[in-house]
């Protein structure tokens, strides 16, 4: 299981909450915190365990960053989007001074 401890790590545990494991937000071993009860694991089961819940902490880093991905790219989205409208704004309301002026111009010619 994955949880958050801060904006700066994630906490994953496994063996039914006896291990616990805390990575940085760069991937790097924070803390693992072995429960005492974990004496009476075999070495195996204890090494299987803090892998899992390195694996799962890793996991979860992935998915967040992920979903980091797609926000920076959705707000970026936006940003071009909103300059894109501001810039069709000037471009409708410059064309159509020159329209008038155009039309003035022709007026004028006519007589």
């Amino acid at each position: 299981m994955a949880e958050a401890v801060s904006d700066s790590s994630i906490t994953a545990t496994a063996a039914g909450g006896l291990v616990r494991v805390a990575l940085r937000t760069d991937g790097r071993v924070q803390a693992i915190t072995l429960a005492p009860q974990v004496k009476r694991l075999p070495v195996t089961e204890l090494a299987d365990a803090i892998v899992e819940a390195v694996s799962t902490a890793q996991q979860e880093l992935l998915r967040r960053a992920a979903e980091a991905r797609r926000e920076a790219s959705r707000d970026a989205a936006e940003r071009l989007s909103a300059e894109f409208d501001q810039i069709n704004a000037e471009y409708l309301r410059r064309t159509a001074v020159y329209d008038a002026l155009g039309t003035e111009i022709l007026k004028r010619m006519e007589g």
